[in-house]
């Protein structure tokens, strides 16, 4: 019999090794997420006979200035996989959420077949992502003085983007998410009015992640951290900040309350 349950510390141990045999994930980035994020998620298991077969955690984060959450970490045992396990423990711990207060859902399916299965449980591909290919001669003719370097107040430099289509992170889990990448070679910069999170390889500069109060010195943030000659930006829909950005599909989410959800969401920096 499968029973559904809030995991809690004593089911630490197996959390882990049910993560690291399910993803491609380093050790020390696994622990980072269990130690240094388990203050920001919540998360919750399947037993069968008292096993630990399958597992998610749920990201508080807010979207519409309402609670929600990023649904991450889904994985179950290979031997119990196609048995309706994961199914039925996303509804529990969609469940818990609601009645906790979470208003939405969000999740960045890992490939294309993920997004017909999570479709088939409420979810809608309604998150995008811009995707701009700029020279370093487009971002040189907008270098300015950078401001004094300090502490990184990612929710300050996020306020500029809080409108209804931004899934918005407090603090702790950006500086955590940075750490997080940092053990996979990708770097984060920041100064007062400006935080960019990127990874540079043959002569390409990717910007995973950027948020900023001033576009300009967020382009000289990276032209003075990086050596790179092309840079591909990922961001939010609708920003005016590069003319040739494309629009992509990048995530679902599911409206846990009967309002409607905004369009083209920016789920921003995720853990997939």
């Amino acid at each position: 019999m499968t029973e559904y349950r809030t995991a809690g510390s004593g089911d630490l141990g197996e959390l882990k090794k049910l993560w690291l045999g399910c993803f491609e994930d380093r050790e020390e980035a696994a622990n980072l997420f269990f130690e240094r994020n388990k203050d920001t998620y919540h998360a919750y298991a399947a037993t069968v006979g008292g096993k630990l077969v399958s597992a998610l955690y749920l990201i508080d984060c807010k979207l519409c200035g309402e609670n929600a959450h990023y649904l991450c970490g889904a994985s179950t045992l290979p031997e119990y996989r196609k048995r309706g396990i994961m199914g039925g423990l996303i509804e529990y711990s969609l469940n818990d959420a609601k009645n906790r207060g979470d208003r939405s859902s969000v999740l960045l399916p890992a490939n294309e077949k993920l997004y017909g299965y999570y479709g088939a449980r409420g979810y809608r591909a309604c998150c995008s992502v811009s995707r701009a290919v700029v020279k370093r001669s487009e971002l040189e003719r907008d270098r300015v003085p950078i401001s004094l370097p300090g502490t990184a107040e990612p929710e300050r430099l996020q306020s500029g983007f809080r409108k209804d289509n931004f899934l918005y992170w407090n603090n702790n889990y950006i500086r955590f998410a940075a750490d997080y990448y940092a053990c996979y070679g990708v770097k984060t910069v920041f100064s007062k009015n400006a935080l960019a999170v990127f990874e540079e390889g043959n002569g390409v500069c990717t910007v995973i992640y950027a948020i900023y109060n001033d576009i300009k010195e967020l382009k000289t943030l990276l032209l003075e951290n990086t050596s790179s000659n092309r840079f591909v930006i990922f961001g939010k829909c609708g920003e005016a900040a590069f003319e040739n950005s494309k629009k992509e599909k990048y995530g679902m989410a599911r409206a846990l309350t009967s309002k409607p959800l905004p369009n083209d969401i920016y789920i921003g920096i995720t853990l997939d």
